[in-house]
C-alpha cells in the first residue's frame, strides 16, 4: 500500500473461527477505506468495503494497486469475478470436507466460496 500511497490502519488479522482469510484495513491515496482479504491455500488476494467485524457478506470491490500482488506471484480476484453466482464447476477443486462445508451453508457467489465464514 505504501507503494501506492495509501496506509495500512488495522492490524493483520490472520484466519480464525469464522473466518478463512487473513484481512487488512487499507486507507487508498485518496482517503477511501478498504479492506484487503488473503486466502493463502489459494494465493489469492480480494478487497472489499470496509463492514462490521462479524457480518458475514462482503461487498467486494476491485483490488487497488493489483499490479503490485500480481507482481508478487499472487492472484488478484476482480470484484465481477467474485461476485459470480457460485457453480457445481466452482467446486470441482475442494475437498470432500469442502464440499460438505459448501453444501451445508450454500454460499450464493464464488467469493463467498472463496473469503468464508464457515471455515
Amino acid at each position: 500500500m505504501r507503494a501506492s500511497g495509501g496506509t495500512v490502519t488495522t492490524p493483520v488479522e490472520e484466519p480464525a473461527a469464522g473466518r478463512n482469510c487473513y484481512r487488512v484495513g487499507v486507507r487508498l491515496r485518496d482517503g477511501v477505506a478498504v479492506g484487503l482479504l488473503f486466502n493463502a491455500a489459494a494465493l489469492l488476494v480480494a478487497a472489499a468495503e470496509p463492514q462490521d467485524r462479524h457480518s458475514v457478506t462482503l461487498t467486494f470491490v476491485n483490488v487497488p494497486a493489483g499490479n503490485l500482488f500480481s507482481e508478487a506471484g499472487l492472484r488478484v480476484a476482480t470484484a465481477a469475478e467474485l461476485i459470480q453466482p457460485l457453480g457445481d464447476s466452482d467446486l470441482r477443486f475442494l475437498t470432500e470436507d469442502e464440499r460438505r462445508d459448501a453444501a451445508y451453508h450454500r454460499p450464493d457467489r464464488l467469493g463467498d466460496l472463496l473469503f468464508n465464514w464457515f471455515d
